[in-house]
């Protein structure tokens, strides 16, 4: 993961991540189904964000059309591995927050709006 501006919307949805597992253990009374649910839900954003970047970031000065297939290529993997990972979570573990879930995954998505709005 060479570019640095993945490496920041990265660091962001953890981040985002850190702090939605925190708004959701205040939250439920200190139950742990909560933030380990919002946990679950940031890392099924991460994992996949990070698998495109590896897809995306292996083509450098190439033909834009070899780029753009790259691209393609790294969405497709990051849109499967989501759903698989979603399907994963949430046939495994039974004692699951699914707004919490969700709201885990919501936090950690909009680190790509964050990503665009915050200028370091």
């Amino acid at each position: 993961m060479t570019n640095p501006h993945a490496k920041r919307v990265v660091r962001i949805q953890i981040r985002l991540t850190l702090i939605a597992m925190l708004i959701g253990f205040i939250a439920a009374g200190a139950k742990l189904d909560v933030p380990v649910s919002v946990l679950l839900g940031g890392l099924c954003a991460i994992v996949p964000a990070l698998v495109y970047i590896r897809i995306a970031g292996t083509v450098k000065h190439a033909h834009p059309l070899v780029i753009m297939r790259a691209h393609y290529k790294a969405e497709a993997a990051k849109f499967i591995l989501t759903l698989l990972l979603f399907g994963g979570v949430l046939l495994f573990f039974k004692d699951l927050s699914v707004p919490g879930l969700f709201g885990g995954f919501i936090a950690a998505t909009s680190a790509y709006w964050f990503g665009l709005l915050i200028k370091n």
